[in-house]
């Protein structure tokens, strides 16, 4: 059977780290979903990456990936590499993922949904998201200031960039690993958390279809995310690629 490569980007984590790791092999395993699972470590500063190391070695389905600069952008891009490299190693060849995405380490959303991401992945289709703003998702616990934000980003988009899909800032996007890897090689480097976004935009102008579902979240309330400094970011990166639409370069290149 095809294995999910999940990534998990983390930053100073050491507290959830080791608990959330074991909750999702626990349910992959009970759903009999073929799976690595991959720790990026965004130089953290406290013992995540000695609690890492330790998961590792007890898991040969956990593995540790150093990335030197903070950003979630970065983390993925990175993690995205270096799967499509094992399918030309000898040696990890038989640890290639045919499918990869991301999601955040404090599972804020449901670890459910991954059995519904790896049934349409194995179905065929190209790219699988998680939306908190469709009719049958369950949002918990987030902040009037959170919904807000979060809602006028998405219409941003859908105006500026004629986006299709309604929640692009969840963290829980996967994609076929062939996807994912011709994204990022025609994607635009951004190390921040745009960058996931970017990477739909750029797929819905080249014609990849884009799979959102409803998912259950419940927002952390220790989240590190300072939200006002990422909207303007995402902001600035909107007015960016809205250029590159202009300039006719958002599609992939064939």
């Amino acid at each position: 059977m095809k294995r999910l490569n999940i990534v998990l980007p983390v930053l100073n984590e050491e507290a959830v780290l080791e608990s959330s790791i074991e909750k999702i092999e626990r349910f992959l395993q009970n759903e009999k979903i073929p799976y690595l699972l991959t720790i990026a470590d965004n130089d953290s500063t406290d013992s995540t990456a000695q609690i890492a190391q330790k998961l590792c070695l007890k898991s040969p389905f956990v593995e540790y990936l150093k990335i030197s600069q903070i950003g979630v952008g970065l983390a993925f891009r990175e993690a995205i590499l270096h799967n499509a490299k094992r399918k030309e190693s000898t040696n990890h060849k038989d640890m290639f993922c045919e499918f990869i995405g991301y999601m955040d380490i404090d599972l804020s959303t449901d670890i459910m949904h991954l059995s519904e991401v790896y049934e349409r992945l194995m179905d065929g289709e190209s790219i699988v998201v998680g939306s908190r703003l469709l009719k049958d998702s369950q949002v918990s616990g987030r902040s009037l200031k959170r919904t807000f934000t979060s809602r006028v980003l998405n219409i941003i988009m859908r105006l500026v960039l004629s986006a299709r899909f309604n929640d692009c800032m969840c963290g829980f996007k996967f994609y076929q690993a062939p996807i994912a890897q011709r994204l990022v090689e025609n994607c635009y480097k951004d190390n921040g958390w745009f960058y996931c976004a970017q990477m739909l935009i750029v797929a819905q102008y080249s014609n990849i279809a884009i799979t959102q579902i409803p998912i259950n979240w419940e927002d952390d309330s220790n989240s590190k995310v300072k939200i006002m400094r990422l909207s303007c970011e995402y902001l600035k990166q909107i007015s960016r690629l809205f250029v590159r639409r202009i300039r006719g370069k958002l599609a992939c290149k064939s």
